[in-house]
């Protein structure tokens, strides 16, 4: 797939998610690994309880925008193809395709998935982390073609053609399998393993619907005007009685769906949900909530509250037992992507964006904070 020309290959980025994708700001050093003081929040009207900071390490990465974790000691990143890549010429400067990496923590070092010249990235890795899901896409598009690239073979396979669904679209059911939308309203289930082509589930004639999970049997996803539906292949979608949804997410034993909805007043609610949409319990509130991602054992979930002008208010673990919610301190001023836990839940990554005014345009950071998963010990351990 050849790289369309472009005034900027970043701009279609803020484009991407449709209700809150932010930039970041944050520090300047390239490195920083220091175990950070307990921390009040002052500034917090919501209704949240809000407590100590839970006592974490950071580490920055400079130049690559995390997607995922292969390991505890290895994660895929983005970052632009300056070995291989062929560069654009515009305005002045040079723009590189970006492609993806595996970055080892230990060593520093990258090496590319399948190096190549043309745009991919957006990767997912598989629960048993064998295969990765990714998209290629053109610069000025925020649709892409879906691949799966074995990890042991190091084979690729593309399974929809060219622009067929939008960049963040698409979900791992199980180590074979994902669960996507075309841009269409068409929502389809493609086998890494399988020769045939994806699978037809259901034809929702809703254009651009997204939050897609299909989970025992059942299928979910929402419109652009906040319904969220459950269809159980057999018959006609049900709404469920939960209003203006912007995103959910499934728990990791898919038994509870972590929702953000947007309220009567515009701010937005994070609430906890069963499958049939009844509300199990209210975690948080705040102008916009974003990046929501769940421990891997389920018992607690990370979120980013953000403020009326956009910038971050701070991103918290919430305790799921409890309701209490603490603040992690890394310091950024915008969210750009989800939040992703390590799969041991030790760790979380922030992906950012920051103003590089030499080369005037903006360049990915992110961060991995060493993390407890369970609020309700680290507060006991900070208090005695």
């Amino acid at each position: 797939m050849k790289v369309r020309t472009t005034l900027r290959w970043i701009v279609p980025l803020a484009l991407l998610f449709l209700f809150g994708c932010q930039q970041m700001n944050v520090p300047g050093s390239s490195t920083l690994d220091t175990t950070a003081k307990k921390i009040t929040v002052i500034d917090n009207p919501e209704d949240s309880s809000y407590d100590e900071s839970l006592v974490n390490t950071l580490v920055k990465l400079d130049d690559v925008r995390g997607m995922d974790w292969l390991s505890e000691e290895e994660i895929l990143v983005d970052r632009e193809n300056r070995e291989t890549g062929t560069p654009e010429k515009i305005e002045g400067g040079e723009w590189y395709p970006h492609n993806i990496y595996i970055q080892s923590l230990q060593t520093g070092t990258q090496t590319p998935l399948l190096a190549a010249n043309e745009h991919q990235g957006f990767a997912q890795v598989s629960p048993d982390r064998m295969r990765v899901f990714y998209k290629t896409f053109y610069s000025q598009s925020n649709t892409g073609k879906g691949y799966f690239l074995d990890l042991t073979s190091m084979k690729e396979k593309a399974f929809t053609e060219e622009d067929a669904m939008e960049v963040q679209s698409g979900r791992w059911i199980d180590n074979d399998s994902v669960v996507y939308a075309t841009i269409d309203g068409k929502i389809y289930m493609a086998s890494a393993d399988s020769h045939e082509q994806p699978r037809l589930l259901l034809d929702s004639a809703i254009p651009f619907v997204n939050n897609v999970a299909y989970m025992d049997g059942m299928l979910y996803y929402s419109a652009l005007k906040g319904t969220l539906f459950a269809n159980t292949l057999t018959g006609k979608s049900v709404a469920l009685p939960i209003n203006n949804v912007v995103w959910m997410v499934p728990s990791p034993d898919e038994q509870r769906l972590a929702v953000v909805n947007r309220t009567k007043s515009g701010r937005m609610e994070l609430l906890i949900t069963d499958l049939q949409g009844n509300v199990l319990k209210a975690i948080a509130q705040d102008n916009q909530i974003y990046g929501t991602a769940w421990s891997p054992d389920g018992n607690s979930i990370a979120y980013a509250g953000i403020t009326d002008n956009g910038t971050v208010r701070g991103i918290y673990l919430a305790d799921l037992v409890t309701g209490l919610s603490m603040p992690l301190t890394v310091d950024v001023k915008f969210i750009a992507d989800p939040l992703h836990w390590s799969p041991t839940g030790t760790r979380l990554m922030v992906s950012t964006t920051q103003p590089d005014e030499k080369n005037k345009r903006n360049r990915f950071v992110t961060f991995l904070l060493r993390v407890n998963s369970n609020v309700s010990a680290s507060k006991e351990a900070t208090d005695q």
